[in-house]
């Protein structure tokens, strides 16, 4: 693994290099670190993986347009053809799966695969109102009470407390606009049904992994994407790939085979 930086964004390679591409995207407040676990197996495949650390996160600098979705997915298309990646499969963990999802949407060429990790789209009615809320909460949060209540809420009781608390501790580090602007990002994105659009003009076969108390309407989903698989993990919170990484690396692998 090592870190460069291209499209002004912080970004690091796993793997020989050989066959396969893989661009993973971490989510709110996180940065590259929080797909390891899928990096590393994706890697021994063999195949290339780059993690992104998105602007404003991880070691990447703010973005010079704001965060919203577009935004954030503009800057994959830009990460993507700077490196010239071909054939590419994004994955993306929750509101990283979003960006990863506007990024795909708008450049069907370059990317030809999509898997998202307990992402919010497709959501249940009421969603963007429910997102305005989260937002609305975190906006002149400086003491990061209302983030850690959050972080906090994403684990089950049976979650692994050091887990949680590492989790807890680096999800507070990005300054406050971090925390807040994205999120409103994502509730204008839903609210205009961009994330609809997106996966309607997606139209090929994705994977959402999600939970018992999944972001996504599955079944409205379905409806949208014909194609799309849906799996649910057992055991986990929020953070599917930190607390039950070898359950979502089967699901990975299963919808890579039945996929290419």
């Amino acid at each position: 693994m090592d870190g460069r930086i291209a499209a002004g964004m912080r970004y690091h390679t796993y793997g020989p290099g050989r066959g396969d591409t893989f661009l993973l995207v971490h989510g709110w407040c996180g940065d590259h670190t929080y797909l390891e676990p899928v990096a590393r197996h994706l890697a021994a495949r063999p195949a290339r993986v780059v993690a992104v650390d998105m602007p404003g996160h991880g070691d990447s600098p703010p973005s010079p347009d704001g965060y919203g979705v577009e935004q954030m997915g503009g800057h994959l298309r830009a990460l993507v053809e700077a490196l010239d990646l071909r054939r590419v499969t994004v994955i993306g963990h929750s509101l990283g799966g979003v960006w990863s999802l506007a990024a795909a949407a708008a450049d069907r060429s370059r990317f030809t695969g999509l898997v998202m990790l307990d992402s919010a789209v497709a959501g249940p009615p009421g969603a963007a109102e429910s997102l305005d809320q989260v937002a609305e909460s975190l906006r002149d949060d400086t003491s990061g009470a209302a983030r850690e209540k959050i972080v906090r809420s994403y684990f089950r009781p049976y979650s692994e407390p050091r887990l949680v608390e590492r989790v807890v501790r680096a999800m507070g580090r990005p300054a406050t606009e971090i925390a807040y602007e994205p999120i409103a990002g994502l509730a204008a994105y839903v609210r205009q049904g961009a994330d609809v659009a997106a996966l309607t003009t997606w139209a090929r076969p994705l994977l959402m992994i999600g939970t018992d108390a999944p972001f996504a309407d599955y079944a409205h989903l379905t409806r949208l994407v014909p194609e799309a698989h849906i799996g649910q993990t057992a055991g986990s919170g929020h953070f599917v790939q930190l607390e039950v990484p070898a359950q979502v690396n089967a699901m990975i692998d299963r919808h890579l085979e039945i996929t290419r």
